[in-house]
Order: structure tokens, then C-alpha cells, then sequence
């Protein structure tokens, strides 16, 4: 069976690369919004981007995912500008929130959502590093402006829970649904 990563991310198809998975990428067309709290706005879309790339390659399994930041369930989105990154770093900076990631798995007679969250804190940030951070143009495509495995490695103090949850696939959770629908030993 075909596999597709709805996704245009580059940090979701390196780690979907570690199972050893031949798969193709199609990014999904879909206007992201949210339904409610954090952790039902990221199954939910996770699960549209899934469907709509399905719909145009009906003979795959599409791996839909979606990651949302949030603190007390405001969640921190991609930011719109520089000042909206500087914001959201600014109310991050020394304090704990969390970061969900959902995946869906969607083909003919499937369709499956898991969900998987982390908590992470950041250390301190004087305005000089916030401003530094922003300028290298990172935290601009990432939700809740930054990136964990890049510079803003630098940030983060402490991530309890999954690593790759907060990269943006949680991957034991995707490898237990695919050794489930029996996909990981056909491919090889």
C-alpha cells in the first residue's frame, strides 16, 4: 500500500524516514482554525489534512499531523509577524506549556487519530535574545515560534515527555499504529 505524509513539514519527514518507510509527500489544502480546546483542534485537524489529501490518492494510507503550542488552553499558532513572534516568546520565556501533536491515518476503511503531549519549559529570555531568536527567521513558520530542534534548542530548559512529539510527529505512537494496520514489515 502507497504511503502519503500530508505534510509539508521537513522535520515530519525526517522523522518519518527513521522507520524505514517508503513514502511520498503531498502537502494538504486546508485552512487551519480551531474547534474547541488545544488537544480537539489538533485531532481535528490532523484529521482534515489527512481526509483532504485522501480524497486525491483514494488507493493510500495519508498520515495527516498537526502541532499546536499552548499555555492555560490559549494556543500559540504559527505567528503572523516578527511582533507576534516576539509576543509569543515573550509569554513563554521562563514558564511551562505544552505542545500536542495528533496524527491521523486515513484510507479505504480507516480512519484512526492518535494524540500525544509534552510539556517544556523555557528558561529566562532577556528581550536582546527574544529579538536575536526571531531575526534568524526560525520561530516565523513554527507554532508557538520555535522550533526545538534548531536554534531554539537553545530556549528550551526542559521537555518532559517525547522529543519528537514537540518536533511535530510523535513516532512511537505513529509506529504502533502502523505495526497495528500491519504496514511496517510489508514495505521491506
Amino acid at each position: 500500500m502507497r504511503i502519503i505524509l500530508a505534510s509539508s513539514s521537513p522535520r515530519r519527514r525526517e522523522i518519518l524516514s527513521k522507520l524505514g518507510l517508503e513514502f511520498e509527500v503531498v502537502p494538504p489544502q486546508v485552512e487551519e482554525g480551531t474547534f474547541g480546546d488545544p488537544v480537539a483542534t489538533a485531532r481535528r485537524l490532523s484529521l482534515l489534512k489527512a481526509i483532504d489529501v485522501w480524497k486525491r490518492n483514494k488507493d493510500a494510507l495519508v498520515i495527516g499531523a498537526d502541532t499546536l503550542v499552548y499555555i492555560k488552553d490559549r494556543i500559540l499558532g504559527k505567528p503572523k509577524d516578527v511582533e507576534e513572534a516576539v509576543r509569543m516568546l515573550r509569554t513563554l520565556s521562563g514558564r511551562w506549556h505544552r505542545v500536542v501533536t495528533a496524527v491521523s491515518f486515513v484510507a479505504r476503511g480507516i480512519r484512526r487519530t492518535v494524540h500525544d503531549i509534552a510539556g517544556v519549559k523555557f528558561r529566562s529570555l532577556t528581550e536582546e535574545e527574544i529579538r536575536f531568536y526571531v531575526s534568524t527567521g526560525e520561530p516565523l513558520d513554527k507554532a508557538g515560534a520555535y522550533g526545538v530542534q534548531g536554534f531554539g534548542s537553545t530556549i528550551v530548559e526542559r521537555i518532559e515527555g517525547n522529543f519528537f512529539t514537540v518536533m511535530g510527529l510523535p513516532v512511537v505512537k505513529v509506529y504502533e499504529v502502523l505495526r497495528e494496520f500491519s504496514v511496517l514489515g510489508s514495505q521491506r
